[in-house]
């Protein structure tokens, strides 16, 4: 075994432990505080108990700190009152259902390929009422996009597509892009072209600016403080595979 296979290996056992591990945290959380959001943004949404993928980063989105250095940026969105949310990449729905819990006057879109996260986003509208606001639907084209955009003033686009952003964000495609707010996740690491790509094609329409991600708090709330230092940053932990950061683009026809 060459040193680096040696080091691959210790770091699948060290995932495999952590991710075992982050489930006990999880189930001690349930038992103490049930299956709602108890700060950040969404405080008092309450989620599925199940995930598309891997554990859904369920702990951190129950904690309330899951992609904490977005809020401020959703915040602002939210004070603009969009009428139209569309979010591709959905999965199990905690933006999707999320604004709309907060933006009861607007309509969701929720697109994700996967079936399973269908299942559970479905599980995630029933279970906070905004069922009867919500279309959740298979993979997003550019096409339906611009069938849809247009429907509203001030439509705020929410991407997390695992790099199909570059595919998809293409305003020669979508004309209307041009008056909608976009918060797209930047998968570099899949596609290094991503960001300046989206800069470019966006760039003229559009005030960017990009947040990068940052800190966490692992003494945010009781239930960490009680934890040893290890469970506690493994709580709070995302998984990412490296440093991320998400483009916002503000239509500069409404600046």
């Amino acid at each position: 075994m060459t040193e680096m296979d040696h080091a691959e290996s210790i770091r699948q056992i060290a995932d495999t432990a952590t991710r075992a591990r982050r489930q006990d945290l999880l189930a001690s959380f349930v038992q103490h505080y049930g299956w709602t959001v108890q700060a950040g943004l969404f405080a008092g949404m309450v989620l599925p108990s199940r995930a598309c993928a891997s554990d859904g980063d369920l702990l951190p989105k129950l904690l309330g700190c899951y992609e904490a250095e977005l809020h401020q940026t959703l915040e602002s969105f939210i004070e603009a009152r969009p009428g139209l949310i569309i979010n591709v990449g959905a999965a199990e729905g905690y933006y999707a259902v999320g604004l709309a819990r907060l933006l009861p006057d607007a309509f969701a879109h929720a697109f994700d390929s996967a079936p399973a996260a269908l299942d559970i986003c479905r599980e995630a509208a029933r279970l906070n009422g905004v069922e009867s606001r919500m279309s959740i639907a298979g993979t997003c084209t550019p096409e339906l996009l611009q069938l849809l955009l247009p429907r509203a003033s001030n439509p705020l686009l929410v991407c997390d597509c695992e790099g199909y952003e570059r595919e998809l964000l293409d305003p020669h495609k979508i004309p209307a892009l041009a008056g909608t707010t976009i918060l797209a996740e930047c998968h570099d690491f899949i596609d290094a072209s991503i960001t300046q790509t989206l800069a470019e094609r966006l760039g003229g329409s559009h005030q960017l600016y990009a947040v990068r991600e940052g800190a966490r708090d692992p003494n945010g709330s009781e239930f960490l403080q009680v934890l040893g230092s290890l469970d506690r940053w493994l709580a709070v932990c995302e998984y990412r595979p490296c440093t991320m950061h998400w483009l916002v683009a503000q239509p500069k026809t409404a600046a």
